[in-house]
């Protein structure tokens, strides 16, 4: 009897979990992140416009501290990385998102062009050829804003 019952759960899990599997796919199955499609289309965009042929990935983090940032993935820096808080990233406009994505982006065109002169003033200078200074502004703008909410937030006084 109890050899029984153990092969029916080895049996019944299995089971169980393609029923669980079908019904999902029959939904549609997993969904995107919202937002995701456009963060991709919006580096594509950027990437070529910025003459950057490097691969791009991106991934919304639960906590960027940087609200987001950028990180070769091998060393002949052939891939990048870009984390976008999720947080950070419900507080931007889509105008706001372009601007962000161009400044990191504008961190890979110096990471591949001048190693050795990497700085925020000039991932600015590169995010300026696809955008506009007012719209880098409004992201700096946030994310002093954001900032000082998670400095508050941490503060026990």
């Amino acid at each position: 009897m109890r050899c029984t019952r153990i092969i029916s759960r080895f049996v019944c899990f299995p089971v169980f979990c393609l029923i669980v599997a079908n019904t999902a796919l029959a939904k549609g199955g997993p969904k995107l992140e919202p937002g995701a499609s456009r963060i991709r289309q919006l580096v594509e965009e950027l990437r070529t416009q910025l003459g950057i042929p490097n691969a791009i990935r991106v991934t919304v983090v639960g906590e960027n501290q940087y609200a987001f940032s950028v990180q070769p993935l091998d060393k002949a820096k052939k891939e990048f990385l870009i984390c976008i808080d999720s947080v950070f990233l419900r507080e931007l406009d889509d105008e706001e998102l372009r601007a962000a994505i161009a400044h990191e982006l504008g961190h890979v065109w110096v990471f591949t062009h001048h190693p050795y002169l990497h700085t925020e003033s000039l991932a600015n200078q590169i995010a300026l050829r696809a955008v506009s200074q007012e719209s880098l502004t409004k992201v700096y703008q946030k994310l002093a804003r954001h900032h000082r909410l998670l400095s508050a937030d941490l503060d026990p006084f």
